[in-house]
């Protein structure tokens, strides 16, 4: 029987989504010292010791964007392994998030190098986006084919 492996960072991500199946992302910063730098992004962080990935959400989305959401709902979680030398394995929460082109325009960005609104289609033509995020994106924007009950 194998053991889960240790998770070195549990992070939780807001698939923020508008009324026209558009996704706000993120640019994350070009610094060498983060992971992913100039790529695409979804809006998030670290969830902190003793918080719920729910709170760590509120909490990123306040701190990150002034965006006090008035809904958030658990979509999809996965654990990644990053090929680091050791591997490193984190936990990635995934919430969805509906904003309206309102919400968007009123946010005031405290992180990252950017932002700005993408079609599942566009997204996935990006070369530099988090595969992670993509797959969470494209997971959220097909759910209703992929996932009938």
């Amino acid at each position: 029987m194998s053991v889960a492996p240790p998770v070195a960072r549990w992070c939780a991500a807001a698939l923020l989504v508008t009324p026209d199946g558009r996704y706000l992302m993120q640019l994350r910063d070009d610094k060498p010292t983060i992971l992913l730098p100039g790529h695409w992004a979804l809006f998030g962080g670290t969830v902190d010791h003793g918080e719920t990935a729910a709170a760590a959400m509120r909490r990123e989305l306040i701190e990150e964007l002034e965006f006090d959401a008035a809904e958030i709902a658990a979509f999809s979680e996965m654990v990644v392994e990053l090929p680091f030398v050791p591997p490193r394995f984190d936990r990635m929460s995934f919430f969805a998030v509906p904003i309206s082109e309102r919400d968007e325009r009123a946010m005031v960005q405290h992180e990252g190098a950017g932002r700005r609104l993408f079609a599942p289609e566009d997204l996935a033509r990006e070369s530099r986006v988090a595969p992670w995020d993509l797959a969470a994106v494209l997971m959220h924007a097909r759910r209703r084919s992929l996932f009938r009950r």
